[in-house]
This record gives structure tokens, sequence and C-alpha cells, in this order.
């Protein structure tokens, strides 16, 4: 007769900030509200998520729902197409860079990183976040 050794590891306890690096848009998405401009194209994100791109294939409306990071300020929002020139569903993604005064915008099947540059007061806070 064998005996079956049941060895019992230490259950891996998820790190407490971990619950912290994802937080609602309605929560931590302010500092994504507002006009972005570049290249004849611009972004508008409203304050409840709800967006949309104008670009020369026309235009696209998104819903952000989630803002993630792994540092504070938080720098990425997540949604997704809701109509549009792009597949309903297909992900959108907007990441600030030069401390908000930029972002990179992107879409499934459409840009991939499109430097945009935050419009304050009808001009671009820094042309150089969007290569002007």
């Amino acid at each position: 007769m064998f005996a079956a050794g049941i060895a019992c590891a230490p259950l891996a306890q998820a790190d407490p900030n971990q619950a912290d690096l994802s937080k609602p848009f309605s929560v931590a998405g302010a500092p994504f509200i507002g006009q972005w401009g570049a290249h004849g194209e611009s972004v508008t994100v409203n304050a409840d998520g709800s967006g949309v791109e104008t670009a020369r294939r026309g235009t696209m409306n998104f819903k952000l729902g989630s803002v993630q990071t792994s540092t504070n300020p938080w720098d990425t929002a997540y949604g997704n197409v809701t109509s549009g020139f792009l597949e309903r569903g297909a992900f959108v993604t907007l990441q600030l860079v030069d401390g908000g005064q930029g972002m990179t915008f992107s879409a499934g099947g459409g840009d991939n990183g499109f430097p945009f540059c935050k419009i304050v007061n009808g001009g671009k806070a820094n042309s150089y976040d969007c290569g002007a």
C-alpha cells in the first residue's frame, strides 16, 4: 500500500496595490477629457468616456471604460469602438505622454500609436507631442 503525500504550498498573496492598477473612467479619466488634434485629425473625449475620432477616412465613435497604470498619474485609457469606420467592438487605447500634454491613439484596424496634442484655449499645449 502506498501512502500519498500531499504537499501544501503557501497560497500566493496578491499584492495589495495590484487592485489599484485599474480604475473606472468615471474615477480616473479626467486627464483624457477634452480636445486633441494633429495633422488635420482630432479626438474629442467627453466626461462620460464617450468620444469621437475625426480622421481623413471619416469619424469613429468610442467609449472608454477604464484607466490603468503602474504609476501615477493614470496614463492609459481603454475602451471600444461603438460606431463609425472601424468595426464595432474593436479596441481603443489612449496613452498620455509628456505629462498629459500629448496622447497616442490606437484603435483595432486603424491608428497604432498616432500622436495627438492636447488642445488648450484653441492652441496645442506642445506641438512636439503631435509631430507638428
